[in-house]
């Protein structure tokens, strides 16, 4: 693959920290967990969500309006990164965005499964990727999951054969999800081999992220009790990078505190042990996929330190902004469902 030029971009660097530097801060979500529903709506309509938020509210109120203003706002925000870009810069904003097109077309597929209403489905949809809010809408009105596969315009329909089987054998659509995903990372991390030396940082974050997600697969699926080939099929390749043998080795582990057991002495110590003491009281793996989470939030923390005037700055800015719509969404959805302030907060990423 032929390298990617990448020139100094010192305006578009500047102008992504400004961005970052609005986004909420922990001690902000402290008090929103404090609030109920009404206070926290206001919250936000004095914030950085102000815009869509007064223009959607006549056609919305409650958590409707809060929902699909987050998701106009994440797509304004990678609009608007892509907008301030060079050409050169702006293929790498899309590459990582392409990310948000596979959570739409996800969120589509799961309301062609489970029969939802389409305005649910529309509510729910992003439109912060490379794809048009428009075609996501046409993709939404297809006649069936099969035809969605078709048109996405993402990922090649001959990718989807086996999974179409899975779904029609098992009527499950994790098989499909899976296509998605892995086909996002390996293509990602193809892309990141063009980078010159500059984006060196931005490669080992896409690794560690690969690991993670498939450390989480693994969890999930041994716990589900799926056989070890089965999982092996579900994990992201990792190709290039030294620790992608790391998660394979833990196929062999049949128990889910073995393989917790096996990271300790890893650098992802301190998530493992707050992940296996939750999972030994409440059987559920929630602490540990919120640890993964705020472990990724600091290496791309790491980026606007580190190298401010890079395009390590642009990659970790679209990764928090992503991290505070999700802290957001928990907030609001635990407000609705009378949740008490601790077990929200477990859930953030901050």
């Amino acid at each position: 693959m032929q390298k990617l030029k990448l020139g100094f971009y010192p305006y578009t660097y500047v102008r992504t920290v400004v961005m970052r530097s609005i986004l909420f801060k922990g001690e902000d979500y402290q008090k929103m967990i404090k609030m109920n529903f009404s206070e926290i709506a206001e919250l936000l309509q004095e914030s950085h969500y102000r815009k869509e938020i007064n223009e959607l509210a006549m056609q919305y109120s409650g958590s409707d309006l809060i929902d699909i203003a987050l998701n106009r706002n994440l797509a304004a925000s990678f609009k608007k990164l892509m907008q301030i870009s060079s050409p050169e810069l702006r293929v790498l904003v899309r590459e990582y965005a392409k990310r948000s097109d596979i959570e739409d077309i996800k969120t589509i597929i799961r309301g062609k499964f489970t029969n939802a209403a389409e305005k649910d489905i529309l509510r729910s949809i992003t439109g912060a990727g490379t794809l048009d809010y428009g075609f996501l809408v046409s993709l939404m009105q297809s006649s069936s999951i099969e035809e969605v596969l078709k048109n996405n315009r993402i990922v090649d329909f001959s990718f989807f054969k086996d999974a179409l089987n899975e779904l029609g054998a098992k009527n499950s659509i994790a098989y499909i999800e899976n296509v998605f995903d892995r086909q996002y990372y390996t293509q990602l991390i193809q892309f990141s081999a063009a980078l010159p030396k500059q984006g060196e940082l931005f490669r080992d974050f896409l690794f560690k992220e690969a690991e993670m997600l498939n450390l989480l697969t693994l969890l999930r699926l041994r716990k589900a009790k799926f056989p070890k080939d089965m999982i092996k099929n579900f994990l992201i390749p990792m190709r290039g990078s030294p620790k992608g043998s790391r998660i394979l080795s833990l196929l062999n582990l049949e128990e889910i505190d073995q393989i917790l057991r096996a990271l300790e002495n890893t650098e992802y110590k301190n998530i493992v042990v707050k992940g296996m003491e939750n999972f030994q009281k409440s059987n559920s793996l929630i602490a540990l996929e919120t640890g993964i989470y705020k472990h990724l939030l600091g290496q791309s923390a790491l980026f606007m330190h580190q190298h401010p005037l890079s395009i390590d700055v642009i990659l970790g800015y679209m990764f928090a902004k992503e991290i505070e719509v999700r802290n957001l969404r928990i907030i609001v959805k635990g407000k609705q469902l009378g949740l008490g302030e601790q077990f929200i907060e477990e859930q953030l990423v901050f």
